[in-house]
């Protein structure tokens, strides 16, 4: 994964309804043959909490002010094992810093693995 990839959060979406406002980011690789994934994966996740904390979020979307903040995870290849311990991890610090990471399938359901 490229530097501009890990610095690059894909979409921010904000629900007025809910009062929240998530901050999206893909994951495109698959879990093998790629000792940096998992690097990569919490660059990407550290670069979006850094906008929310640094307000960067507040100077280029006002209206996420005082909304709740969450971080969404969309993977095309489901998480391995150590990925999958990261999130738990990563979950845990972020909701104790107040804000919200949830993760899934880009779509309706991941990738197979054997395309590759």
């Amino acid at each position: 994964m490229t530097d501009e990839r890990i610095n690059l959060i894909e979409s921010i979406i904000i629900d007025r309804e809910f009062g929240i406002c998530t901050l999206n980011i893909v994951d495109p690789l698959p879990w093998i043959g790629d000792e940096d994934h998992l690097a990569n994966l919490q660059a990407k996740i550290n670069n979006s909490l850094q906008y929310i904390e640094s307000s960067e979020i507040f100077v280029a979307y006002p209206s996420s002010r005082g909304m709740d903040l969450a971080i969404h995870v969309q993977f095309i290849y489901a998480p391995n094992q150590d990925a999958q311990h990261f999130l738990a991890e990563a979950q845990s610090v972020l909701d104790d810093a107040g804000y919200a990471l949830t993760y899934g399938p880009l779509g309706s359901d991941y990738a197979s693995d054997a395309a590759e």
